[in-house]
């Protein structure tokens, strides 16, 4: 890969070091360690973005549908120099018994979510994003890693792990129904001396003044 800000991230790192795959990066202002991806992006930019129409650029989809087209249809059927003479579908057919595929029945959704450490707070609540989460009372005081989805809603459970175990979900913190639990320090359990108190009550409204004054 070269050193690109999307190519240096931890969640690509994350993600090849689950697969086990080298992740290995060209060395700065070193095109030629990458010369075969920088050669297909120049035959995209000669045989597609010049060819393209307003259609084509209408959504990511049509664009993506467009790509797809121009890959399937003519470059995988072309020679290569570079293949000694054989188009890059002959060349993948050549060598395809050696590529490695993931693992029958691996959750591809699960593998790819985000990671984040956390210190579970006294009141065992989390920080994530800018939203609070809810955690067991029996991890208050220890770091835990939350594993989620950046573009799910906040209402959908966090996945949380300890000790590299998935110990259940964190939700969106009650406020009001939380500041009413009663914590035990010693055991760092958590329990409610009854039933949580109901908001108090809004203003009077001017109907029951009206009642009152006559």
């Amino acid at each position: 890969m070269d050193n690109g800000a999307n190519y240096r991230s931890q969640q690509l790192a994350l993600v090849c070091a689950k697969l086990g795959i080298a992740l290995i990066h060209a060395r700065p202002y070193r095109p030629q360690g990458k010369g075969k991806i920088e050669r297909f992006f120049r035959t995209v930019r000669a045989q597609v973005l010049t060819r393209l129409t307003a259609a084509d650029t209408a959504s990511l989809t049509a664009l993506n549908r467009r790509l797809a087209v121009w890959i399937e249809g003519e470059y995988h059927h072309s020679p290569h120099r570079g293949l000694a003479g054989l188009t890059p579908l002959e060349q993948w057919a050549q060598n395809a018994a050696g590529v490695r595929f993931p693992e029958p029945g691996l959750d591809l959704t699960d593998l790819f979510l985000f990671e984040a450490k956390r210190k579970v707070q006294k009141d065992r609540t989390v920080s994530l994003n800018g939203v609070v989460y809810e955690v067991d009372a029996a991890l208050v005081g220890e770091t835990v890693l939350l594993r989620f989805d950046p573009a799910a809603p906040p209402e959908r459970p966090v996945q949380v792990c300890h000790q590299d175990r998935p110990v259940g979900l964190a939700r969106v913190v009650q406020t009001y129904a939380n500041c009413f639990v009663k914590r035990e320090r010693p055991s760092r359990t958590l329990s409610a001396e009854g039933p949580a108190p109901q908001p108090p009550a809004s203003a009077l409204r001017l109907r029951e003044l009206d009642g009152e004054a006559s």
